[in-house]
Protein backbone atom coordinates (compact mmCIF):
# COMPACT_ATOMS: atom_id res chain seq x y z
CA UNK A 1 0.00 0.00 0.00
CA UNK A 2 1.37 3.37 -1.04
CA UNK A 3 0.54 5.09 2.25
CA UNK A 4 2.42 2.51 4.30
CA UNK A 5 5.37 2.44 1.91
CA UNK A 6 5.69 6.22 1.89
CA UNK A 7 5.38 6.36 5.67
CA UNK A 8 8.17 3.83 6.12
CA UNK A 9 10.28 5.65 3.54
CA UNK A 10 9.78 8.94 5.40
CA UNK A 11 10.82 7.24 8.63
CA UNK A 12 14.02 5.92 7.03
CA UNK A 13 14.82 9.32 5.53
CA UNK A 14 14.32 11.13 8.83
CA UNK A 15 16.31 8.54 10.80
CA UNK A 16 19.16 8.68 8.27
CA UNK A 17 19.17 12.47 8.27
CA UNK A 18 19.39 12.61 12.06
CA UNK A 19 22.28 10.16 12.04
CA UNK A 20 24.29 11.70 9.18
CA UNK A 21 23.94 15.27 10.43
CA UNK A 22 25.16 14.31 13.87
CA UNK A 23 21.90 15.26 15.58
CA UNK A 24 22.18 11.87 17.28
CA UNK A 25 25.32 9.87 17.94
CA UNK A 26 24.08 6.31 17.41
CA UNK A 27 21.79 4.28 15.18
CA UNK A 28 19.42 3.45 18.10
CA UNK A 29 19.17 7.17 18.78
CA UNK A 30 17.99 7.76 15.21
CA UNK A 31 15.24 5.19 15.48
CA UNK A 32 12.95 7.30 17.69
CA UNK A 33 12.63 10.29 15.32
CA UNK A 34 12.28 7.83 12.45
CA UNK A 35 9.39 6.04 14.13
CA UNK A 36 7.70 9.34 14.99
CA UNK A 37 8.03 10.50 11.37
CA UNK A 38 6.59 7.19 10.16
CA UNK A 39 3.55 7.46 12.43
CA UNK A 40 2.85 11.10 11.62
CA UNK A 41 3.11 10.45 7.87
CA UNK A 42 0.89 7.37 8.09
CA UNK A 43 -1.82 9.19 10.06
CA UNK A 44 -1.76 12.12 7.64
CA UNK A 45 -1.92 9.99 4.49
CA UNK A 46 -4.60 7.62 5.77
CA UNK A 47 -6.79 10.49 6.92
CA UNK A 48 -6.21 12.22 3.61
CA UNK A 49 -7.42 9.15 1.74
CA UNK A 50 -10.36 8.85 4.13
CA UNK A 51 -11.37 12.42 3.33
CA UNK A 52 -11.31 11.57 -0.37
CA UNK A 53 -13.35 8.37 -0.06
CA UNK A 54 -16.00 9.77 2.29
CA UNK A 55 -17.76 11.94 -0.33
CA UNK A 56 -17.96 8.94 -2.68
CA UNK A 57 -19.46 6.72 0.01
CA UNK A 58 -21.88 9.42 1.12
CA UNK A 59 -22.85 10.03 -2.51
CA UNK A 60 -23.53 6.34 -3.00
CA UNK A 61 -25.72 6.35 0.10
CA UNK A 62 -27.77 9.27 -1.28
CA UNK A 63 -28.18 7.47 -4.60
CA UNK A 64 -29.38 4.38 -2.72
CA UNK A 65 -31.91 6.38 -0.76
CA UNK A 66 -33.17 7.80 -4.05
CA UNK A 67 -33.40 4.36 -5.65
CA UNK A 68 -30.57 5.07 -8.11
CA UNK A 69 -28.64 1.85 -7.63
CA UNK A 70 -26.64 2.04 -10.86
CA UNK A 71 -25.32 5.44 -9.86
CA UNK A 72 -24.55 4.11 -6.38
CA UNK A 73 -22.56 1.27 -7.91
CA UNK A 74 -20.71 3.70 -10.16
CA UNK A 75 -19.81 5.90 -7.19
CA UNK A 76 -18.52 2.95 -5.15
CA UNK A 77 -16.53 1.54 -8.03
CA UNK A 78 -14.92 4.92 -8.64
CA UNK A 79 -13.52 4.69 -5.12
CA UNK A 80 -11.43 1.66 -6.10
CA UNK A 81 -8.86 4.00 -7.65
CA UNK A 82 -7.91 4.94 -4.08
CA UNK A 83 -7.45 1.32 -3.01
CA UNK A 84 -3.63 1.34 -3.38
CA UNK A 85 -3.47 4.13 -0.80
CA UNK A 86 -5.39 2.48 2.03
CA UNK A 87 -5.37 -1.21 3.04
CA UNK A 88 -9.06 -1.19 4.02
CA UNK A 89 -10.61 0.51 1.01
CA UNK A 90 -10.72 -2.36 -1.49
CA UNK A 91 -12.28 -5.07 0.72
CA UNK A 92 -14.85 -2.71 2.21
CA UNK A 93 -15.90 -1.22 -1.11
CA UNK A 94 -16.08 -4.70 -2.62
CA UNK A 95 -18.44 -5.77 0.15
CA UNK A 96 -20.75 -2.83 -0.51
CA UNK A 97 -20.62 -3.37 -4.26
CA UNK A 98 -21.36 -7.05 -3.74
CA UNK A 99 -24.39 -6.29 -1.56
CA UNK A 100 -25.82 -3.96 -4.21
CA UNK A 101 -25.27 -6.55 -6.94
CA UNK A 102 -26.93 -9.15 -4.74
CA UNK A 103 -29.88 -6.83 -4.19
CA UNK A 104 -30.19 -6.52 -7.98
CA UNK A 105 -30.19 -10.34 -8.21
CA UNK A 106 -26.90 -10.27 -10.09
CA UNK A 107 -25.56 -13.17 -8.08
CA UNK A 108 -22.83 -14.25 -10.48
CA UNK A 109 -21.31 -10.77 -10.26
CA UNK A 110 -22.00 -10.39 -6.54
CA UNK A 111 -20.24 -13.57 -5.39
CA UNK A 112 -16.66 -12.65 -6.42
CA UNK A 113 -17.06 -9.15 -4.97
CA UNK A 114 -18.40 -10.45 -1.65
CA UNK A 115 -15.79 -13.23 -1.52
CA UNK A 116 -13.00 -10.63 -1.87
CA UNK A 117 -14.74 -8.24 0.48
CA UNK A 118 -14.27 -7.48 4.14
CA UNK A 119 -15.33 -9.90 6.85
CA UNK A 120 -16.88 -6.96 8.68
CA UNK A 121 -19.66 -6.07 9.02
CA UNK A 122 -21.27 -9.49 9.33
CA UNK A 123 -23.83 -8.77 6.60
CA UNK A 124 -21.20 -9.14 3.89
CA UNK A 125 -20.43 -12.76 4.76
CA UNK A 126 -24.12 -13.48 5.35
CA UNK A 127 -24.98 -12.19 1.87
CA UNK A 128 -22.15 -14.33 0.48
CA UNK A 129 -23.53 -17.43 2.22
CA UNK A 130 -27.00 -16.66 0.89
CA UNK A 131 -25.60 -16.18 -2.61
CA UNK A 132 -23.95 -19.60 -2.49
CA UNK A 133 -27.24 -21.03 -1.25
CA UNK A 134 -29.33 -19.43 -3.97
CA UNK A 135 -26.88 -20.50 -6.68
CA UNK A 136 -26.92 -24.04 -5.26
CA UNK A 137 -23.16 -24.02 -4.93
CA UNK A 138 -20.95 -26.17 -2.71
CA UNK A 139 -22.16 -26.55 0.87
CA UNK A 140 -18.64 -26.04 2.15
CA UNK A 141 -18.45 -22.54 0.71
CA UNK A 142 -21.84 -21.64 2.16
CA UNK A 143 -20.95 -23.00 5.60
CA UNK A 144 -17.60 -21.18 5.63
CA UNK A 145 -19.29 -17.86 4.83
CA UNK A 146 -21.93 -18.28 7.52
CA UNK A 147 -19.40 -19.45 10.09
CA UNK A 148 -17.51 -16.21 9.56
CA UNK A 149 -20.70 -14.14 9.80
CA UNK A 150 -21.76 -15.73 13.09
CA UNK A 151 -18.24 -15.48 14.49
CA UNK A 152 -18.09 -11.77 13.68
CA UNK A 153 -21.57 -11.11 15.08
CA UNK A 154 -22.61 -13.89 17.48
CA UNK A 155 -25.25 -11.62 19.03
CA UNK A 156 -27.12 -11.19 15.74
CA UNK A 157 -29.89 -13.76 15.94
CA UNK A 158 -30.79 -13.32 12.29
CA UNK A 159 -27.29 -14.43 11.25
CA UNK A 160 -27.83 -17.78 12.98
CA UNK A 161 -31.33 -18.07 11.57
CA UNK A 162 -30.17 -17.41 8.02
CA UNK A 163 -27.47 -20.05 8.46
CA UNK A 164 -29.94 -22.60 9.81
CA UNK A 165 -32.56 -21.76 7.19
CA UNK A 166 -30.17 -22.45 4.33
CA UNK A 167 -28.99 -25.72 5.88
CA UNK A 168 -32.55 -26.85 6.54
CA UNK A 169 -33.61 -25.96 3.01
CA UNK A 170 -30.84 -28.21 1.74
CA UNK A 171 -32.17 -31.12 3.77
CA UNK A 172 -29.70 -30.84 6.63
CA UNK A 173 -32.16 -30.63 9.50
CA UNK A 174 -29.81 -31.88 12.22
CA UNK A 175 -27.09 -29.42 11.20
CA UNK A 176 -29.67 -26.62 11.18
CA UNK A 177 -30.82 -27.50 14.69
CA UNK A 178 -27.21 -27.58 15.88
CA UNK A 179 -26.61 -24.11 14.43
CA UNK A 180 -29.73 -22.72 16.10
CA UNK A 181 -28.68 -24.18 19.43
CA UNK A 182 -25.30 -22.49 19.06
CA UNK A 183 -27.15 -19.29 18.29
CA UNK A 184 -29.30 -19.67 21.39
CA UNK A 185 -26.21 -20.29 23.52
CA UNK A 186 -24.83 -16.98 22.25
CA UNK A 187 -28.20 -15.27 22.75
CA UNK A 188 -29.87 -16.77 25.83
CA UNK A 189 -33.59 -16.13 25.97
CA UNK A 190 -33.97 -15.26 22.26
CA UNK A 191 -37.56 -16.36 21.70
CA UNK A 192 -37.27 -16.35 17.93
CA UNK A 193 -34.39 -18.79 17.96
CA UNK A 194 -36.09 -20.97 20.59
CA UNK A 195 -39.24 -21.18 18.48
CA UNK A 196 -37.27 -22.07 15.37
CA UNK A 197 -35.42 -24.84 17.17
CA UNK A 198 -38.78 -26.45 18.01
CA UNK A 199 -40.09 -25.95 14.48
CA UNK A 200 -36.96 -27.37 12.85
CA UNK A 201 -36.88 -30.39 15.14
CA UNK A 202 -40.51 -31.02 14.21
CA UNK A 203 -39.62 -30.93 10.52
CA UNK A 204 -41.41 -27.64 9.90
CA UNK A 205 -40.26 -24.45 8.23
CA UNK A 206 -38.51 -21.81 10.27
CA UNK A 207 -40.56 -18.78 11.26
CA UNK A 208 -38.83 -15.75 9.80
CA UNK A 209 -41.59 -13.11 9.72
CA UNK A 210 -40.42 -11.54 13.03
CA UNK A 211 -37.21 -10.43 11.29
CA UNK A 212 -39.23 -8.25 8.91
CA UNK A 213 -37.49 -6.24 6.19
CA UNK A 214 -34.07 -7.28 7.42
CA UNK A 215 -34.87 -10.85 6.44
CA UNK A 216 -36.44 -9.81 3.13
CA UNK A 217 -33.20 -8.12 2.06
CA UNK A 218 -31.50 -11.55 1.90
CA UNK A 219 -34.27 -13.03 -0.29
CA UNK A 220 -33.49 -16.66 0.50
CA UNK A 221 -37.14 -17.73 0.68
CA UNK A 222 -38.32 -16.45 -2.67
CA UNK A 223 -39.08 -12.94 -1.45
CA UNK A 224 -38.10 -9.92 -3.52
CA UNK A 225 -34.54 -8.87 -2.71
CA UNK A 226 -35.04 -5.16 -3.24
CA UNK A 227 -38.16 -3.15 -2.47
CA UNK A 228 -38.77 0.08 -4.40
CA UNK A 229 -36.76 1.97 -1.80
CA UNK A 230 -33.62 1.05 0.09
CA UNK A 231 -34.20 -1.85 2.51
CA UNK A 232 -33.82 -0.91 6.16
CA UNK A 233 -31.12 -3.55 6.44
CA UNK A 234 -28.98 -1.58 4.00
CA UNK A 235 -29.59 1.93 5.27
CA UNK A 236 -26.40 3.20 6.75
CA UNK A 237 -24.47 0.20 5.40
CA UNK A 238 -22.31 2.48 3.30
CA UNK A 239 -21.45 4.42 6.42
CA UNK A 240 -19.68 1.47 8.05
CA UNK A 241 -16.34 1.17 6.28
CA UNK A 242 -14.36 2.55 9.19
CA UNK A 243 -13.56 5.95 7.75
CA UNK A 244 -14.47 8.95 9.81
CA UNK A 245 -17.80 10.50 8.98
CA UNK A 246 -18.77 14.07 9.65
CA UNK A 247 -21.20 14.27 12.57
CA UNK A 248 -24.69 15.22 11.53
CA UNK A 249 -26.60 17.81 13.46
CA UNK A 250 -29.94 16.86 14.85
CA UNK A 251 -32.79 18.82 13.39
Amino acid sequence: MFSIFLSLLMGVVVATTFRLTGAVHSIPGAITPGVIATLITAVYLLRRVGNLINPLVEGAQKHLQGGRRELALKALRSGMRLAPWHPLIAPQLRTQIGVLLYANNELDEAIPELARGSKRPWEGRAFLGCAYFRKKMDDGLMVKAFETATKVAPKEGIAWTLYAYCLNARGKKDAAVAVLKRGLAANPGDGRIEANIELTEAGKKLKVAPYGNTWAAFAVDGSVAVPANVPKAMRGFAQRPGFRQKPQRKR
